[in-house]
């Protein structure tokens, strides 16, 4: 009702995160179906981000938005070989769609990064011509749900409520709880309080942290006070030592 009530005479394009970043969320067949129903009532196109979509987790599928009945003539999905293949700096993604729309993307790739590297697209794509063979999907499936399980079994451990994502690979956590002098060491700013917790956490724990609401519009940042955004895409190494060293500063 939500969604339908926020869609105006104006709205031409619906865009859609699953698995979402950054709470994980998962939309399941149902939610989906109805999501492609509204879409379909209200003759719109949608720009699908998947590019967690070999990342669910508790043996939850991801499900794309384009194979529902009605949606791939109104659907573009994005994917990414830089969360896929854990090369982010390579910048290299992709597009699905049908052609009018995929004339669409291409016009404004044209204007926008112009041209991307041709040998790594080449490496993507010998990348995905091994995945099958190498069953490649489903040890990134279980490496990233033990990194996840992982990250968040040491963060509850010192009080830092996880939401457990279904998806992705970060974890937002509660914050609310932190004693307020946290939020102004070292120095005292007018920052968002989750900037400044973020920050504290940087600086005087060791252990990095996102402010969510780098991600809110300027209206609604206070939506993301008490939240604290962590990634798990990193080395159990590097891993085990965050969960050092918030025991020491939180145990």
């Amino acid at each position: 009702d939500e969604l339908a009530a926020a869609i105006t005479p104006r709205t031409r394009l619906l865009v859609v995160n699953t698995p979402n970043n950054p709470v994980g969320k998962v939309f399941s067949q149902t939610e989906l179906e109805s999501i492609a129903s509204l879409v379909q009532e209200r003759d719109l196109v949608v720009l699908s981000d998947e590019v967690y979509e070999w990342m669910t987790y508790d043996g939850i599928p991801h499900l794309r938005l384009a194979t529902l009945p009605g949606m791939w003539e109104r659907t573009i999905t994005l994917g990414s070989a830089g969360k896929t293949f854990s090369v982010t700096g390579w910048k290299i993604g992709w597009a699905i769609a049908p052609r009018p729309l995929a004339h669409a993307v291409l016009m404004a790739h044209q204007w926008i990064p112009f041209a991307v590297t041709t040998p790594l697209q080449e490496a993507v794509g010998a990348a995905f011509e091994q995945v099958e063979e190498r069953g490649y999907f489903a040890e990134l499936t279980r490496m990233y749900n033990a990194k996840r399980d992982k990250l968040a079994e040491a963060l509850a451990a010192v009080g830092l409520t996880p939401v457990i994502p279904q998806g992705s690979y970060f974890i937002l956590v509660d914050t609310a709880h932190l004693d307020p002098a946290h939020r102004d060491a070292p120095t005292p700013t007018d920052d968002p309080r989750d900037v400044q917790i973020c920050r504290w956490l940087t600086r005087e724990i060791g252990v990095a942290a996102i402010p969510p609401s780098a991600f809110y519009s300027p209206g609604h940042k206070v939506l993301a006070k008490d939240v604290a955004r962590f990634c798990f895409c990193k080395t159990d190494a590097v891993l085990d030592a965050a969960a050092q060293r918030l025991r020491q500063n939180f145990g």
